[in-house]
């Protein structure tokens, strides 16, 4: 568009003002520059990006069809790699397994040669003529039955970092089972256009650019953001709620409806509320989704119970009999996440490496301080009482010894895709949680109470931030300028070098001692080793056993010896998978309704009453010496 001197009005309050005049013509020429040149920078970008089309309509044979678009590229070969591992994963997943008919094609529309160099790896020739890519997805769930259809059991993917294909029905979304990226191409952009029925919903923590029933468009400003933005369809059954500025989804697919997101969106809002008010402002995330899936554990169908944290959102997979406690235990863990590893994080992790990965050295960081919290967080914010907190760590501390206590955690946090060291990883959660507890301690006594471990937390933050990784062989003497000498002697010695930890050394310090004290079974089926359900395989049932009268669940509820059970609160047994059947039985809540349906004497019967769990007298913790009242207050409390 041309400008003219009769396109300039002048307004009659300046007549004669020349500069008026020629300031008008710049700030013309500048705006139709601007503008010009916005269109470049847009026409710059629609080149740039890597346009992702994804089927979830036309699924045949349990598989979704993918179609990648790449850029205009200037080299001759180019090589499209699938994600070995993901970050927040800490074993080897290779997610080009589970792709095939992988097809290129030329601007034409010809096809294009390809190598498979592995499972992973696609090797493109001519690569300037590349046109678009083609290929067949199936779902990692299936392959959780032990079938060695794509691969060893060794490498079966863990659930929640997994997909899943129910046409129709609902996709679980991972997207490194889905799209891979482009050999020095990590840092172009995506857009990903999802073509779904108009039934289903895909819930996630992105924003859909498309306003469409039946096509979502995500963009991402590169392949690792996309990896962080998991998406679940299914047909909805969600609950959102507000927290200060922060809106939180929750997505939940339970097949049988035992239970759903509007049930279980109570304990999860309480939870979020306290657990934004524990971090203040250490946690800046403005939108959170959560994405439960409820298993069965039958074939097909996800196995790996737990979750994936992801900067804005959780994949979780539960179990059909979970409960608003499974969800506070498992989310409360994966959102505290929010602040390590998204704000404090290494450069491994900032410059993840999909294909050749380098770990950090510092799992005790990312994973036992965020567990630390999950618990912390509940008695600072009276979820729970001080009792059942110190029974929670003193439970770690059992758990603590089933692994390598003299192990060094940095050793083990570098090398734990190598197979000597994948034992003794989900020690992370047991004495990497306790080990930030005596950090925590420490800080506390020598403060005189004024800091902790969620102020060292916030120190750190503000020196480094999201887009500032430390150098992993720095980390500990960061921690020890922040705080004093002794901070960084602890980590030394115990983080590093691998030396058995004195807990109750650090403990007494607050003002506990050691203590029997009481102790619930986890689950109900089972008390003192003794089990008492059997599975009658002839008749393929599941009938009472019951070696004694001591099972406080079992007399409360009136249950008799050969009584076949049949449902709990509504849930199948399953004589088929023993595990399963006994796991019904899991973390119930003292006092929780509870309903049994069985078959005695050949005749149904239901029985109501309320859970009694079964006690057991074991080493803990409780407070004594008062002197040290206001030091254990603001440790707990503060």
């Amino acid at each position: 568009m041309r400008i003219s001197k009769s396109d300039i009005k002048i307004s009659p309050d300046w007549p004669g003002n020349i500069r008026q005049v020629i300031f008008l013509y710049s700030f013309l020429g500048i705006f139709f520059l601007a503008t010009r040149t916005a269109g470049q920078e847009k026409r710059t970008s629609e080149q740039a990006l890597i346009s992702v089309n994804v089927d979830l309509v036309n699924v045949a044979n349990d598989q979704v069809h993918v179609e990648i678009i790449p850029p205009q590229l200037g080299f001759d070969t180019v090589i499209y790699h699938f994600a070995r591992i993901i970050p927040g994963t800490y074993a080897i997943a290779d997610y080009g397994r589970f792709i095939e008919n992988i097809h290129a094609y030329d601007r034409q529309g010809a096809l294009m040669p390809v190598e498979l160099r592995d499972s992973n790896t696609v090797v493109i020739a001519n690569a300037r003529n590349l046109g678009r890519l083609s290929y067949l997805v199936n779902d990692t769930f299936d392959a959780e039955s032990g079938a060695d259809v794509f691969g060893s059991k060794e490498k079966v993917i863990f659930s929640p970092a997994g997909t899943n294909i129910l046409s129709g029905k609902q996709f679980w979304i991972n997207w490194s089972g889905f799209i891979g990226y482009f050999g020095g191409l990590e840092e172009r952009p995506y857009r990903i256009t999802i073509q779904h029925a108009s039934d289903l919903f895909g819930a996630t923590a992105a924003t859909d650019h498309n306003a469409s029933a039946t096509s979502d468009v995500f963009s991402f400003p590169r392949f690792a953001e996309a990896i962080d933005n998991p998406v679940m369809y299914s047909r909805p059954d969600t609950a959102m709620f507000r927290v200060k500025d922060m809106d939180v989804l929750l997505s939940v697919y339970a097949p049988h409806g035992n239970t759903s997101a509007k049930l279980l969106k109570p304990a999860l809002e309480k939870m979020i509320i306290a657990q934004k008010k524990f971090l203040g402002k250490l946690n800046t995330t403005k939108k959170y989704a959560v994405l439960a899936y409820l298993t069965s554990s039958g074939d097909g169908d996800a196995k790996g119970i737990g979750a994936l944290e992801h900067n804005n959102s959780t994949t979780a997979v539960f179990r059909e009999s979970m409960t608003s406690q499974d969800l506070i235990s498992v989310i409360s863990h994966e959102f505290f996440h929010t602040v390590t590893p998204l704000k404090v994080h290494s450069e491994e992790i900032r410059y993840f490496d999909f294909e050749n990965p380098r770990m950090s050295r510092h799992l005790w960081f990312y994973e036992g301080v965020t567990e630390y919290f999950a618990n912390l967080f509940q008695v600072n914010q009276n979820l729970i009482s001080e009792n059942k907190f110190y029974d929670l760590m003193a439970a770690k501390i059992k758990a603590a010894g089933d692994y390598n206590d003299s192990l060094s955690f940095t050793e083990m946090s570098k090398n734990v895709l190598q197979d000597s060291m994948k034992r003794e990883y989900p020690n992370v959660y047991q004495k990497g949680a306790l080990m930030a507890m005596c950090l925590d301690i420490l800080l506390r006594e020598y403060s005189n109470g004024k800091t902790g471990l969620l102020w060292l937390m916030g120190e750190l933050v503000n020196k480094y931030g999201a887009e500032k990784p430390f150098k992993d062989e720095e980390f500990i003497s960061t921690i020890s300028g922040m705080t004093f000498a002794g901070a960084a002697d602890f980590l030394n010695e115990h983080v590093v070098l691998g030396k058995p930890v004195d807990y109750l050394a650090y403990l007494k310090r607050m003002g506990l001692v050691e203590a029997m004290v009481p102790v619930a079974e986890p689950i109900v089926f089972i008390s003192n080793d003794a089990l008492y359900i059997n599975i009658d395989q002839d008749k393929k049932q599941v009938v009472v056993q019951q070696p004694d009268d001591k099972n406080k669940f079992f007399t409360n509820l009136g249950l008799k010896d050969n009584d076949v059970l049949l449902r709990m609160n509504g849930l199948a047994f399953n004589a088929e998978d023993g595990s399963a059947a006994v796991m019904l039985g899991y973390q119930l809540t003292e006092g929780a309704a509870v309903t049994m349906e069985i078959l005695r004497a050949g005749k149904k019967i239901l029985l109501k009453g309320k859970v009694k769990l079964n006690y057991n007298d074991e080493p803990g913790f409780r407070f004594s010496d008062h002197s040290k009242l206001q030091l254990k207050n603001s440790w707990l409390k503060n």
